[in-house]
């Protein structure tokens, strides 16, 4: 049995083309987590009709809390295996209470890393503490093309077992995006406004110092143009209806959306965190972040100004008002190149997994 554990909405895109492939080596079996206010990656898995069990839940902003939630999921694990038995094999992307389950039942484990690093140059003060907690106990890591070797060989852990792939991941699940039905429909709104998407930033992730205002602050600014404006919640739902009610045109996501049905019909992205900040560059979609730090990705797409980055929510009003007034260049057909120097997909990662986990055994 394969066991894989989800914990973060980016890794069910990122997987969900795997799964079908892993199926033909062995059993699968997907555990994730769900809390109160944080319950995207359940919600997607359960958009996409991918069976999962719900491990635990999120310990939230604090540490104590986080330290509980992982100690009571890894409890919780073990319940699981004394009915589904023990893994042959365990993949993740960032999951630490998985990856410490997995070593101390010595099940083998394959890591999908991309941010080990809290910056946009290698400095082994920046090494994220998940990296830490995760990345020494693997014993397969692959890493995009775009973040050097030298972050994963620093905690210790061989060459041989970093592998390169040679494109982004964001490419696995957008490069052959169709047209669906437009979100915008499920919420009545004018489909011929421009649509300019906001999304938080992770604030209560570990790498995140402080919550910034600029998000919130440029809501305000923007609202004073006739356009529509989204905003994709990360955790208190509620709280952010409740603080924005006064803005007629700001519509506030409580549903989760396929990318066909979704990424198509938005003009503009304004972003805190980095995947959609990447799925919206690849896609051609005029993108700022206001992102509180740079990560390897955001520097890839700044260098080749794929994004623009602000600090005000001034700033953030005056380039939006910019692209209203003048459309900016198509970038869809550089993106794609920068992307996927290969083409994106797992035929080789599979055969890597196959060859080291399951011929030689």
């Amino acid at each position: 049995m394969i066991w894989l554990d989800i914990t973060d909405p980016k890794y069910v895109l990122f997987f969900k083309d795997f799964i079908p492939l892993l199926k033909t080596l062995d059993e699968v079996l997907i555990t994730t987590r769900a809390s109160k206010g944080y319950n995207e990656c359940l919600k997607l898995l359960q958009l996409f009709k991918i069976p999962a069990i719900c491990v635990g839940g999120y310990g939230g902003g604090e540490k104590l809390d986080k330290l509980q939630a992982r100690l009571d999921r890894q409890k919780e694990f073990l319940v699981l295996f004394e009915k589904y038995g023990i893994p042959k094999l365990f993949i993740t992307g960032v999951s630490v209470e998985g990856t410490h389950t997995a070593f101390g039942l010595g099940i083998p484990i394959v890591q999908f890393s991309d941010t080990p690093l809290i910056g946009e140059c290698f400095e082994i003060s920046k090494l994220s503490l998940v990296a830490k907690l995760t990345l020494p106990l693997s014993n397969l890591i692959f890493r995009p093309f775009i973040v050097p070797e030298i972050c994963y060989s620093a905690l210790g852990v061989e060459s041989k077992n970093i592998i390169p792939y040679q494109f982004i991941d964001v490419a696995l699940w957008l490069k052959d995006l169709k047209k669906g039905q437009n979100f915008l429909q499920n919420y009545h709104l004018d489909s011929t406004k421009p649509t300019i998407l906001l999304r938080e930033e992770e604030y209560n992730a570990h790498y995140v110092e402080k919550k910034l205002p600029i998000i919130y602050e440029s809501i305000e600014l923007l609202s004073t143009l006739d356009v529509n404006l989204i905003l994709m919640p990360r955790y208190d739902l509620e709280s952010l209806k409740k603080q924005f009610s006064h803005i007629k045109n700001l519509t506030i996501l409580d549903k989760k959306f396929s990318p066909q049905d979704f990424y198509p019909f938005i003009d503009m992205l304004i972003g805190g965190g980095g995947t959609m900040n990447l799925e919206a560059c690849y896609l051609g979609i005029p993108t700022i972040s206001t992102r509180s730090l740079f990560l390897f990705h955001d520097r890839y797409l700044l260098d080749h100004q794929l994004m623009q980055h602000c600090i005000t929510s001034l700033q953030v009003f005056n380039q939006v008002k910019s692209w209203l007034e003048k459309k900016p260049p198509n970038t869809k057909l550089l993106a794609k190149k920068l992307f996927e120097p290969s083409i994106a997909n797992f035929e080789s990662i599979f055969a890597i997994i196959k060859q080291r986990f399951y011929i030689q055994n």
